[in-house]
């Protein structure tokens, strides 16, 4: 038992650094202590803003969880963990628990910051947290196989079931977080048992065989060729980050079910899909949450730049320096490249602004406050974040397909503040549109600084390189 325990602490501390376990309990801890001294206090929470947020960053992990998928292994595992000799049962079952653990001090470091504000028992608390951390880890790792387009409708249909207590529908495994704990508790105990089952029963087939073709691991292929005959060194840049949105990312993660997908989709198809997601959420809250058009406004703000930020910043980890900053003065490369990525995703929300705005004119006027939020702040806040992530080395770089990268360090807790950032703005601009556009304003001053100033884009990529970055 004690050589288990040895491993499990061993695969934990390759995926999470000391640092960053440090401030996620720190996290935990202002949680814990903060929620004691309310409920010693007396004090009664009036708003059910921290209820809404708590709902959000709740469905967001299983949202996220459920796309990505999969049980993680590193490329540490792969050199070196899956040559001992340990046992395939061992293994699978510390692998599975460390992965329960890092998620689940993730969940409670985010989602536990909004506790002290939800006025719950310490039982409620306790019971929930283990039932949904155990169903999310889970059932995203028992999806993590299935093909791209089933995890995106299980992802589709879990934040529609994540939203629900919005609506009124309590029997949500986020209901815990919206004042229906019982009920919350009444789903997640029956839906835990039966991916706990499912994924036990998956896992016990794994196979770790090291030997298997690396070339079966990971497909980034791009289907369609792309031709450039029309442009060349910074145009082709532009041409390509803004025609053509690329999504990338790991899925699978079954022992070597790993596939590390890129895809590249037209921007202006990808404008389609958002603009007739930007009309049904402007004909639901015209129609049915008038009344709520400010909190409506603000979730889907947060939900639309998290994930938009998310795509556009992690971009930098693929990016191969041998090659581009050969071709192109490396800090001209890297400003370019961060205004190009800005430009399409200022093209893509532009649907979410069209519809804010025009709920203005049928009565849902404080939708109008998420205008300067979305078309000045964020896009100010993608340049300065872009530098902070190349400069700072947040983000490593994508060396081999099939496989993460690394651990999770200290310094990748700054890759959310920009996110915090335009959260902040956006509620400063919710109660007062006037603050809200001169603050983004002044964000969007900054960013031009920024961009223009070559100098510190060229430390930056040097500082990609020097990092590790080939």
């Amino acid at each position: 038992m004690s050589k288990f325990f040895k491993l499990l602490k061993f695969v934990i501390k390759t995926r999470v650094s000391n640092t960053m376990l440090a401030i996620l309990l720190i996290v935990i801890l202002y949680s814990i202590f903060t929620g004691l001294e309310i409920m010693k206090s007396g004090i009664k929470i009036e708003t059910k803003i921290p209820e809404y947020y708590a709902v959000a960053y709740a469905t967001f992990f299983m949202v996220f969880s459920s796309f990505s998928g999969g049980l993680a292994v590193l490329k540490s595992d792969r050199d070196y963990l899956f040559m001992l000799p340990i046992k395939k049962s061992q293994l699978i079952i510390s692998l599975f628990i460390a992965q329960i653990v890092i998620l689940g001090t993730a969940i409670i470091a985010f989602v536990g910051f909004y506790l002290p504000f939800l006025e719950l028992n310490v039982w409620d608390i306790i019971i929930s947290f283990v039932l949904f951390i155990l169903f999310i880890t889970s059932l995203s790792t028992y999806v993590g196989d299935l093909q791209t387009t089933r995890r995106a409708i299980i992802a589709v249909l879990l934040a529609l079931w994540g939203i629900s207590p919005y609506f009124g529908f309590k029997f949500s495994p986020t209901g815990i977080f919206f004042g229906y704990p019982l009920y919350g508790i009444l789903v997640l105990f029956p839906a835990t048992i039966i991916s706990m089952i499912f994924t036990v029963r998956k896992l016990a087939s794994v196979s770790l065989e090291y030997q298997r073709s690396l070339s079966r691991e990971g497909n980034a292929e791009f289907k369609d060729l792309l031709r450039f005959s029309k442009y060349s060194g910074i145009k082709a840049l532009y041409y390509l980050n803004i025609m053509y949105i690329t999504i990338s990312g790991r899925s699978g993660g079954m022992g070597y079910g790993i596939k590390y997908f890129s895809n590249r989709i037209k921007l202006r198809t990808l404008l389609v899909y958002l603009s007739v997601l930007s009309a049904v959420y402007y004909i639901a809250v015209w129609k049915i949450f008038l009344p709520y058009a400010q909190t409506a406004s603000i979730i889907i703000t947060i939900f639309s730049i998290s994930f938009f930020y998310s795509f556009t910043q992690s971009s930098i980890s693929n990016e191969r320096p041998w090659l581009s900053f050969t071709s192109v003065d490396p800090g001209e490369y890297l400003s370019h490249l961060s205004l190009s990525k800005t430009i399409a995703t200022f093209i893509i929300t532009l649907p979410l602004i069209i519809a804010n705005a025009l709920l203005y004119f049928v009565g849902g006027k404080a939708a109008l406050s998420q205008v300067p939020t979305l078309a000045i702040a964020f896009p100010s806040i993608l340049i300065i974040s872009f530098y902070i992530v190349s400069r700072f080395n947040i983000i490593p770089q994508i060396k081999e397909e099939g496989v993460m990268p690394g651990q999770m360090r200290g310094r990748q807790m700054f890759f959310a503040i920009p996110i915090y950032v335009v959260i902040i703005v956006s509620l400063i601009s919710s109660f007062n549109i006037v603050w809200g556009s001169i603050i983004s304003m002044i964000l969007f001053i900054i960013a031009i600084a920024c961009f223009l100033n070559k100098k510190i884009w060229r430390e930056a990529a040097f500082s990609l390189v020097e990092n590790g970055y080939t």
